[in-house]
């Protein structure tokens, strides 16, 4: 079987893996990644230390049924800089990114030595063409690839979306990674202004601290909300949210409501401990960002925060049976009431991340605000930007010289590098966008439907571009699933 998977990245790397875990089977596969190395894909490129994994060492893998498989590579490497590293570390990014090279080099190697083909081409895949022989891949730089028998897109996410407008501009930064690539050039003493307040403005940020920066910075977003303080407590067994017991109450109704998942998450809380509303407090904004990370830490050193790990357990058991079972209209208005909120209590940070970031709104070199409602840029000499916030008496403005933008897309939203291929697949008919973002796939297969709704038997997809019909796959996790998922259809026909 020839077999085309559509970029190198994490979610790549998962499927290489999920086919080659058990045998070696008869393909000849053809990788499109226009990066250097297949492997690191945008999330885990080379970089700066400061930018850690948000999941612990012990818990991150490229094999979602060997949890332990980075950190035994960790420590067959030597550890972290010559020194050993604990189970619970948040490691660095780009460590990761060197995980998923070296494994992606291993299949190739270990294929190549049986005889089987796996090649890299140095250039992406902008349309894709579906005929009788098989699908046919023209590249980026003018090539065409023919004889396809099946193929997989594995397009990763995109960068930060340009909210306001600001191409092009001077001192603006559409997107931070690599950290220190990207940001190295930032004036000591200029006012940064993060577009943000998740993780990609938080590594911003810890960025700018860690190398100096003497100017203020400004974090701003809609509802001004960071990331939740990592807990050190650990979940206890799930009683109501696991996927055994969420599979036993949909049994006996199949349908899910937002007040349904609610009632079972505080039946959860409540057994464990604690209590929904302390969860959904950490969710409203308004909380002087010094007092919030100071209680938060508080908490994160004394095991409390339960809700947290509980939270976290129960998405990763049971957030396909859950989002499944909802209908549309109850889909759409999480997605439009919840979804930022839940993210940024369902991504914590490391505890000694917050430390730092505490220390900067000490001493007031740090701030955070919500309600951001334009930005423009300025008029000569300065400031570069105006940035208006608040509303009624809330109402101010904000001078910036320099703006870094981390603002995500949207859930499912089509990376902007694959934009082109997607628009000639809807067009073609092979493929139809999902109503909620992304590419349509059939459930339980990860097939791509085409515009009449049949499931297409050779077209694939993994990762973000589904996130339309399956919600929740910026995990390794869930993309080593779906990897796994497509891996088995695979094989079936090799």
């Amino acid at each position: 079987m020839k077999l085309g998977i559509i970029g190198g990245g994490g979610a790549a790397v998962a499927l290489l893996a999920a086919l080659t875990r058990d045998r070696l089977p008869d393909l000849d596969v053809t990788v499109f990644e226009p990066a250097k190395n297949v492997g690191p894909g945008r999330a885990y490129l080379p970089d700066s230390d400061i930018a850690l994994l948000n999941v612990s060492a012990e818990r991150m893998s490229v094999l979602p049924d060997a949890p332990g498989h980075f950190l035994q590579w960790v420590k067959e490497r030597g550890g972290l800089n010559g020194h050993p590293v604990s189970p619970a570390a948040f490691l660095p990014r780009r460590l990761f990114g060197e995980y998923l090279t070296d494994v992606a080099a291993e299949i190739t190697a270990r294929l190549a030595g049986h005889g089987r083909n796996v090649r890299t081409v140095g250039s992406a895949v902008v349309r894709l063409r579906q005929g009788p022989a098989g699908f046919h891949a023209f590249t980026e730089d003018g090539r065409c690839f023919d004889g396809l028998d099946r193929v997989v897109l594995c397009v990763g996410a995109g960068g930060p979306v340009d909210v306001y407008r600001l191409a092009r501009s001077p001192g603006y930064i559409d997107d931070p990674y690599p950290l220190s690539t990207r940001l190295a050039g930032v004036p000591g003493q200029a006012h940064a202004l993060v577009l943000g307040t998740g993780l990609t403005a938080v590594d911003t940020v810890l960025f700018l601290l860690e190398n100096g920066h003497r100017g203020s910075i400004t974090m701003a977003s809609r509802n001004g909300l960071l990331p939740t303080v990592r807990t050190s407590a650990t979940a206890p067994e799930l009683r109501h949210l696991s996927h055994t017991a969420v599979r036993a109450a949909l049994a006996a109704d199949p349908v899910m409501t937002g007040e349904r998942l609610l009632a079972l998450l505080d039946r959860e809380l409540r057994e464990a401990g604690t209590d929904l509303d302390r969860a959904c407090a950490e969710a409203v904004p308004g909380e002087p960002v010094v007092h919030r990370l100071r209680r938060q830490l508080r908490q994160a050193r004394d095991g409390g925060a339960l809700w947290q790990p509980v939270i976290i357990e129960a998405m990763h058991e049971s957030v396909e049976l859950i989002w499944h079972a909802m209908p549309d209209t109850e889909r759409r208005r999480f997605l439009t009431r919840w979804h930022r909120k839940f993210i940024s209590l369902l991504s914590p940070m490391p505890q000694r991340t917050a430390i730092r970031l505490q220390a900067a709104a000490d001493t007031g070199q740090l701030r955070v605000v919500r309600g951001v409602r334009g930005i423009r840029p300025g008029e000569f000499p300065l400031p570069a930007f105006l940035a208006s916030t608040g509303a009624g008496d809330t109402a101010a403005d904000i001078e910036a010289d320099i703006v870094v933008n981390t603002m995500r897309p949207a859930a499912a939203a089509v990376p902007e590098a694959a934009a082109p291929l997607v628009e000639g697949l809807v067009k073609a008919g092979v493929a139809r966008r999902h109503p909620l973002g992304g590419v349509d796939v059939a459930r339980h297969t990860n097939r791509v439907l085409a515009a009449d709704g049949s499931e297409n038997r050779n077209l694939f997809a993994v990762g973000q571009l589904t996130a339309g019909t399956h919600y929740y796959t910026s995990s390794m996790l869930i993309i080593g699933r779906q990897a796994r998922v497509v891996a088995d259809q695979l094989l079936r026909h090799c």
